[in-house]
């Protein structure tokens, strides 16, 4: 089985908002993007740009086709290089002249990129706050107010306002087939040309760039939230380096990379962490498709390390959903 890597940018059209913990009337949000989230855009999109009028079981069979055979891994905030003044200040992992602001836990603390928690918060991190109104007396309904944090668009550097990107990469399966429903119909190859990907069934065929070109992305979408833009999906070669550090291998029959900082959520089954372990730990469910529908059933919790922790070093393989697995 051939994987190839692509390198997707997408530009944010408007703040992200990834669920984390809800303290009290806040709702926290992650700091990146899960494979999670990118799956249940990339299906959505997929399916209706296969089908003219998809049906519940269409989303089921696209959204397993997808995750067996597309592998998306974690997406991390970023901005252009030529933004700010001293590049090496902001972050050393650089990508296509955007400087990527992955997490790494330190003895001094988590940092993303070059930057510590604090500076990250305040440069990227925004809130807003709604409350409803009685009809009658136009004053705060008991109990309606709302706060969400979120990941902002635009931040201010030292330099001047600049856009934010999210950068990521797609593992695609170069040899994916799969029954599309119980009447036969295939989705036919997956077929490379140049850069693109292509998906065929028998109404139409359909070009992954299209599919990805704009997302909708994580919670609070009724606010405007979770809007990005394709801007550039690059191959990459075999040897090429994720984020500029980490290899990968793409001839297996799951794409692998060698790492020693997560680059997602690690599940640490079969890991052995060792003494002095730099990074925290903590459950990854989900909700997942059922007989009575999507998101009414709980998926079976992973005990994982976060992005940015210490794991030890090896290969790691890239599993669905952008889970690692030693």
């Amino acid at each position: 089985m051939t994987w190839k890597c692509h390198l997707a940018i997408f530009k944010a059209k408007s703040p992200i908002h990834i669920g984390y913990k809800q303290i009290g009337n806040l709702k926290t949000t992650r700091y990146y993007i899960t494979g999670r989230a990118m799956w249940g855009t990339i299906t959505a999109n997929l399916t209706r740009a296969l089908f003219s009028n998809p049906k519940p079981e269409d989303y089921q069979t696209i959204g397993n086709f997808v995750k067996e055979h597309i592998r998306t891994m974690y997406f991390y905030p970023a901005i252009k290089k030529n933004e700010v003044k001293n590049p090496q200040e902001w972050s050393e992992y650089e990508v296509d002249d955007h400087l990527v602001f992955l997490p790494e836990y330190t003895e001094n603390g988590i940092k993303f990129g070059s930057v510590s928690k604090e500076e990250f918060e305040q440069m990227f991190i925004g809130s807003f706050v709604s409350t409803a109104l009685e009809a009658q007396t136009k004053t705060a309904e008991e109990g309606s107010l709302h706060e969400f944090e979120f990941i902002r668009n635009k931040v201010t550097t030292d330099k001047s306002t600049a856009d934010v990107y999210w950068l990521g990469y797609i593992f695609a399966n170069a040899n994916a087939r799969d029954i599309l429903d119980n009447t036969g119909k295939k989705l036919a190859d997956v077929d490379y040309k140049d850069v693109d990907i292509s998906f065929t069934n028998d109404e139409k065929t359909v070009l992954f760039s299209n599919v990805l070109n704009t997302l909708f992305v994580g919670g609070e979408r009724n606010y405007g939230l979770g809007r990005l833009k394709l801007v550039s999906l690059v191959s990459n070669p075999e040897n090429q380096r994720l984020f500029g550090k980490f290899e990968v291998e793409l001839n297996g029959d799951k794409p692998m990379l060698k790492m020693d900082t997560a680059l997602a959520h690690v599940n640490l089954d079969d890991v052995k962490l060792e003494r002095g372990f730099l990074g925290e730990i903590e459950p990854v469910v989900g909700l997942e498709w059922s007989e009575k529908g999507a998101g009414q059933k709980v998926s079976d919790a992973l005990i994982c390390a976060v992005p940015g922790s210490k794991v030890p070093s090896g290969k790691y393989v890239v599993d669905k959903l952008g889970i690692i697995r030693f």
